[in-house]
């Protein structure tokens, strides 16, 4: 009888223990979720604001045990310098994207700046600087050259300038995309379809971004067919609907039969070219296929925002280095987006499993993008 009661003398005690450790840990405020911080605007002009939230999409509900994947990005403090507006499809837009995606899926505090005026440039790295935030992302090499001046003065902010293949090798990285690679989808698929040997590409500035998705094409084009023939048009990096239709009609009569555009923001001009001729286009950087779906087949995605997204993750992990980062097909940044209607009415499924089967031999590492170009007359 005695040794009964002893256990449930000692049962007792160990039940009033464990309902005080309890109590203590539910009033300990360490034990509650974490939250995201807001993102927070720059005190200096121009002001970057922080971008209205974006309500996320409804996802079901795991198992009550399942616990949410670590957000990695959380404590850190990320800021984006942009060229244009956000609303920018091609350029701006989808680097702020990225910026997104990393509040949402990382855990980062956010803040960026539109529109920024060269003139600005330095004000708004050392605003950013100076308000503690860990990585400042740039989006266009035009920044670079500021960046280097600001980098080293505050040794502890990480500097990521897009199209940047120059670093100060202390904290600055570049993050690119393999204008290579968004060339060679373009070119893979456009000497499928022509039928006169000649694909015309309507191309922005004469930047080395714009050369290499030329140079691009041309690789692609003869890796299919090479009797293929390129035919490039330079503008200018403001050319307009109007300049950039003249140069699409230009191409169509000198016997161009399927167009390509790196025109950027005068893409529609070549989009109507093609269209009043009743012929097809292939587009890039953005997807471009609402603009007309019945002359544009698809876009090769050139994803700024996965790009962005990509080097955050880096740094969160402390893997970032101080040298050129480039993202093409095998990273997921570089990609054909979603056929239209039309271009699944008119183009042969052969064509469709060429395409994959060629895609799929460059994320196998069988075809090397940079070695085809490098075999280029």
């Amino acid at each position: 009888m005695n040794r009964k009661v002893s256990k449930k003398a000692i049962a007792l005690v160990l039940v009033l223990m464990l309902i005080v450790t309890t109590l203590f840990a539910c009033n300990d405020p360490s034990s509650g979720p974490s939250t995201t911080p807001e993102a927070t605007e720059p005190k200096t002009e121009p002001a970057a604001t922080e971008p209205a939230a974006t309500e996320p999409g409804k996802t079901e509900p795991g198992p009550a045990e399942t616990e949410e994947p670590s957000l990695i990005g959380e404590g850190l403090k990320a800021a984006m310098i942009l060229p244009g507006p956000i609303s920018d499809i091609g350029f701006s837009g989808p680097a702020y994207d990225g910026l997104l995606r990393m509040k949402e899926e990382l855990g980062y505090e956010i803040s960026f700046a539109e529109s920024v005026a060269a003139a600005d440039y330095e004000n708004v790295f050392r605003t950013y600087a100076a308000d503690g935030f860990d990585i400042i992302f740039a989006q266009g090499a035009q920044f670079l050259e500021t960046a280097m001046l600001v980098a080293d003065d505050y040794p502890d902010t990480w500097f990521a300038v897009s199209s940047a293949f120059a670093t100060n090798e202390k904290n600055i990285s570049g993050w690119n995309l393999s204008s290579h690679d968004v060339g060679f989808l373009v070119g893979i698929l456009a000497a499928q379809l022509t039928e006169t040997n000649k694909i015309g590409n309507v191309s922005g500035a004469e930047l080395p971004p714009l050369v290499m998705i030329n140079d691009g094409i041309r690789a692609g084009a003869a890796y299919i067919n090479p009797d293929v023939e390129v035919i490039n048009i330079w503008t200018s990096a403001t050319a307009d609907n109007a300049q950039t239709k003249e140069a699409g009609v230009a191409l169509l009569d000198s016997g161009c039969d399927i167009l390509h555009s790196s025109a950027g923001v005068g893409t529609p001009g070549v989009v109507s070219a093609a269209a009043e001729a009743g012929k097809y286009l292939i587009a890039n950087s953005a997807d471009w296929t609402s603009v007309d779906p019945d002359t544009v087949l698809t876009s090769a995605m050139a994803g700024w925002s996965t790009a962005a997204f990509n080097t955050a993750v880096a740094f969160a992990q402390g893997e970032l280095q101080p040298r050129p980062y480039m993202n093409g097909i095998a990273e997921g940044a570089v990609y054909l987006a979603d056929y239209t209607a039309k271009a699944r009415e008119v183009i042969p499924a052969e064509v469709f499993a060429r395409v994959d089967e060629i895609i799929e031999g460059i994320l196998a590492g069988e075809i090397v993008v940079e070695d085809e170009v490098a075999k280029l007359p």
